[in-house]
């Protein structure tokens, strides 16, 4: 028995965005997994402070914004998922889960990793 999958074809240029979208959200993200310094990271990207952000859902839309920054979403929505281990792409019925990886959850659950003291 033979099964036949239909295929989703693009339908508006939000359609046609999509994968685009989601290669420069992944880059933005891409970018804070590789800092050795996340808190820093989105500081100087945001030009912003960490003490706004005292709770996960806080500290995972400061991701969000980091992560769009700079991408035309082309009328795509971005909200974090609702575990906090994603960002959710989404248009109209299509949704798109991208992860934040393990050093970014590891910030938007628990906030900044505390300071270690300087060595003697």
């Amino acid at each position: 028995m033979v099964t036949i999958v239909s295929t989703i074809y693009p339908h508006t240029p939000s359609d046609l965005a999509l994968a685009p979208v989601l290669l420069n959200i992944e880059d933005n993200l891409h970018i804070l997994r590789g800092s050795p310094d996340v808190v820093f990271a989105l500081a100087l990207e945001l030009n912003d402070m960490e003490d706004r952000y005292q709770s996960p859902i806080d500290r995972a839309k400061r991701v969000q914004e980091a992560a769009i920054r700079n991408v035309n979403l082309h009328g795509l929505t971005v909200r974090p998922t609702d575990d906090l281990y994603g960002l959710e792409v989404a248009h109209e019925e299509y949704r798109v889960s991208l992860m934040l990886g393990k050093q970014l959850v590891d910030y938007v659950e628990h906030g900044p990793a505390p300071k270690s003291p300087p060595a003697s």
